[in-house]
């Protein structure tokens, strides 16, 4: 009898993992779908050249955090313009809320950089990027 019943709940675990593995995977699907609209809408084809000369290139990245239950996107903007050092914008955002989480810009070659996820200041990108962690892994 309780050969049965260990056998039993381990049947109804494994069910119910996989249909948190289902679940999962199509939140992370739905995810990367606004991920995906919200990138065509701001930026199109993700590359745009300002009239003073300046391109600006546009690029993403998007995680599912399972643990948070957030879509979070990344933002990646590099200006550029002959001559003078490109600027770099990171925004992280939570699109289910349409939230700001963290932003970092830099100026290549300055000593200031914009750094902050939530309310904890960095100083350069690999900083902020160890605490975007958390949001861009579960």
């Amino acid at each position: 009898m309780k050969a049965i019943a260990a056998l039993l709940g381990l049947v109804l675990a494994t069910g119910a993992q996989a249909q948190s593995l289902t679940e999962k995977y199509e939140l992370s699907e739905r995810c990367a779908k606004q991920a995906a609209e919200r990138f065509e809408k701001q930026w199109g084809t993700g590359v745009f050249s300002h009239t003073d000369g300046r391109q600006t290139t546009t690029n993403y990245e998007h995680h599912y955090n399972s643990r948070l239950h957030k879509c979070i996107y990344l933002e990646i903007r590099d200006t550029s313009q002959g001559g003078k050092a490109p600027l770099r914008i990171l925004n992280l955002l939570d699109l289910h809320e349409n939230r700001a989480i963290g932003r970092y810009s830099k100026i290549e070659g300055d000593k200031f950089a914009v750094c902050l996820v939530q309310d904890r200041r960095c100083a350069s990108e690999e900083e902020w990027r160890d605490l975007i962690k958390p949001f861009m892994e579960d």
